[in-house]
């Protein structure tokens, strides 16, 4: 017995964080120099250069309390919904609120 073929366009991945991901240049390195503190801001904004830590493309433009910082990760709180994610990603994600 023989699957069905799809018809029409993938619905996969690839197909809805196109238009998320899309980057006009290249990236520099100043956002590896940024310092985030507890109790900072933070937006998220996708880096599709970079596959690490890389958090779901429901996340992309939200803005969120930073609670924990490492050496390369930051974890957020972000209100999605009337609920709060904890969001764990690397610097390559995020950027400092309001700058």
């Amino acid at each position: 017995m023989a699957t069905k073929k799809t018809s029409g366009r993938s619905h996969g991945f690839k197909h809805k964080s196109r238009s998320v991901m899309t980057k006009k240049g290249p990236r520099g390195v100043s956002f590896l120099l940024r310092e985030y503190n507890v109790g900072d801001r933070a937006l998220v904004q996708i880096d599709s250069s970079q596959h690490k830590g890389l958090p779901h493309r429901r996340y992309h433009g939200k803005v969120g309390l930073v609670t924990e910082v490492g050496r390369r990760h930051v974890v957020l709180d972000v209100k999605l919904g009337e609920k709060s994610k904890t969001l764990i990603t690397r610097l390559d994600h995020i950027k400092p609120f309001g700058v």
